[in-house]
């Protein structure tokens, strides 16, 4: 059995860097919770900014500091 996923399709890597440097001012942390907001799993996130599943998945999983 072969199950059909709707995954989003992956943004052109130029807007998501166009969408890191202007939005988010280089900082990866709140773009990578953007990405998951509007529905983009942790593998595609990982693929479009270059880099690794695992620091997605680090980033997700903590709760964001209250200063």
């Amino acid at each position: 059995m072969s199950a059909t996923t709707n995954k989003k399709p992956l943004l052109d890597p130029s807007k998501v860097e166009e969408m890191f440097t202007k939005k988010f001012n280089s900082v990866k942390s709140p773009m990578i919770r953007h990405l998951s907001s509007e529905g983009y799993d942790r593998g595609q996130i990982a693929k479009m900014m270059g880099i690794r599943y695992q620091h997605v998945r680090n980033v997700l999983i903590t709760p964001i500091k209250k200063s």
